[in-house]
């Protein structure tokens, strides 16, 4: 039987929501002419929906012509619509397309198409805990920013932006991440779209970009909209390859090595310095450092930033408060090398900061006050609850003897190698199959793995409460039982 996923939150009623999606599956041909469907008792039982709500959806569908009714036998699908499909990207045999969990890329048309599907559980890598966002402290904050300050600051604009602001993040810098910056050094921008476009800007669309493999595709796409020249770089054990760095004669390369993305490989000590002397033997080489979870580590101590270990100041650090408060507040930071300051201020000190002034400020004041690092470490402990306990869940679950878990010691993600002999494209369709939506391996990469069985899920937890954990588990447990 086919599961309907209905909103009880939306605006729009549950039968207009249920006819929507009886639509949709026959449309998409999910749904067969002549097929039988389920009684209006069997599928409010299996929707936990009254009856009355099933009977107004198929009283409408029977109105519209999509389904007949034969008395005391059932309600049928009238007729094949598949044809009549409103799908805007139908797919094309041989086109080359990268999944992700926020959208699908065919790099053949370079078309990217958003994705809006529903799950009953989704281990989604890019999120935060939504329920533990400091909303009170935010708004006091915010209240006395605009009744005390915002007349001063009006009329005030900064390139690299508000200057008290980037003074906390300085020091956020120094105490969390052993980086001595300062202030003059940082430029502050609405996520990554706004500081790659800075950055490809200030080093020339003439060098060649490089970028890990498989990684957070979203950084590909915005270097090849920007119009440089991008260029895949593989991983191994150790992180990044510095043999196929060179190979590919990279000017530019965008690492994660405090916890990289997807993988969790945290890249050690030699690979580091050999990052840094492959930068320093050439005056255009520089390495952007995006360190973007790097405050989550649950065991031992912290990893030191690549940017902290830069003798030759060849390293362009990125980051931001996605993860450690929330994304939609899209404020990002960077922190440039001496010698790129005045390169910046000569060619685009003519950008305004695209973080609007008061949001700087009411951060500011928000890290001034103590809160910031009150929530940090409230989170910290939070998190690591959330890990131990979905980790729990799963080495007790029926699947425990298929599981080889990986990169669980930091980050809000962690990844699971699953031993079977299904691909990984199967387990992730058997997942959603029972409503559940995890994440393959294979889904991050640009280019084609060199091993196409990889069989591996990227497990996200952090906005998933307790009671969505024991569901997603269960669910999976049910998914993936014959593997």
């Amino acid at each position: 039987m086919l599961t309907f996923f209905l909103d009880k939150q939306s605006d729009s009623s549950l039968y207009e929501q249920l006819y929507e999606q009886i639509k949709l599956a026959i449309a998409e041909g999910k749904l067969k002419k002549n097929e039988k469907m389920p009684s209006k008792r069997k599928l409010a039982n299996h929707l936990k929906i009254s009856q009355t709500t099933i009977e107004s959806a198929y009283n409408q569908l029977l109105a519209e012509g999509y389904i007949n009714s034969i008395a005391k036998v059932g309600y049928f699908v009238t007729t094949d619509l598949e044809l009549l499909s409103n799908r805007k990207h139908l797919p094309i045999q041989g086109y080359e397309k990268i999944k992700h969990d926020e959208f699908l890329v065919d790099f053949k048309t370079n078309q990217v198409e958003i994705k809006h599907d529903e799950f009953l559980v989704d281990f989604k890598t890019n999120q935060v805990d939504s329920e533990s966002f400091p909303y009170e402290k935010f708004a006091k904050i915010e209240r006395d920013v605009i009744l005390d300050n915002l007349k001063n600051n009006l009329n005030r604009g900064e390139s690299f932006g508000v200057y008290e602001f980037r003074k906390k993040i300085s020091e956020i810098l120094f105490s969390y991440r052993g980086i001595k910056a300062s202030a003059e050094q940082i430029i502050v921008g609405s996520g990554s779209e706004h500081l790659i476009l800075l950055l490809t800007l200030m080093l020339g669309r003439d060098k060649i970009y490089g970028v890990e493999d498989p990684s957070y595709i979203k950084n590909y796409l915005l270097y090849q909209a920007y119009g440089v020249k991008v260029k895949t770089i593989p991983l191994d054990e150790e992180g990044i390859s510095l043999d196929e760095l060179m190979k590919q004669k990279c000017d530019v390369v965008h690492v994660t090595p405090s916890h990289q993305f997807p993988s969790g490989i945290v890249t050690p000590i030699k690979r580091r310095m050999e990052l840094l002397r492959w930068a320093n033997e050439n005056n255009n080489r520089y390495i952007i450092e995006d360190d973007y979870d790097s405050e989550f580590r649950f065991s031992g101590n912290p990893i030191p930033a690549l940017k902290s270990l830069d003798k030759f100041d060849k390293v362009i650090y990125m980051n931001s408060f996605s993860k450690t408060l929330a994304p939609a507040l899209r404020i990002s930071f960077m922190v440039l090398p001496a010698n790129l300051i005045k390169v910046y201020q000569d060619n685009l000190g003519f950008f305004s900061s695209s973080v609007p002034t008061t949001n700087q400020l009411i951060l500011e004041r928000f890290i001034a006050l103590g809160e910031y690092e009150k929530h940090l470490n409230r989170m910290k402990n939070n998190y690591k609850q959330k890990r131990d306990y979905l980790l729990k869940l799963l080495l007790e679950s029926d699947l425990k003897s298929n599981l080889v878990i990986r990169g669980e010691e930091a980050g809000l993600h962690f990844l699971i190698k699953i031993k079977t002999d299904y691909l990984e494209n199967d387990l992730v369709e058997m997942a959603k199959d029972k409503g559940l939506r995890v994440y393959g391996l294979y889904e991050y990469f640009i280019g084609k793995p060199t091993d196409e069985g990889v069989k591996t899920i990227v497990f996200g937890y952090s906005n998933l409460s307790f009671e969505q954990m024991q569901e997603g588990v269960k669910l999976l447990s049910l998914a993936w039982k014959n593997i």
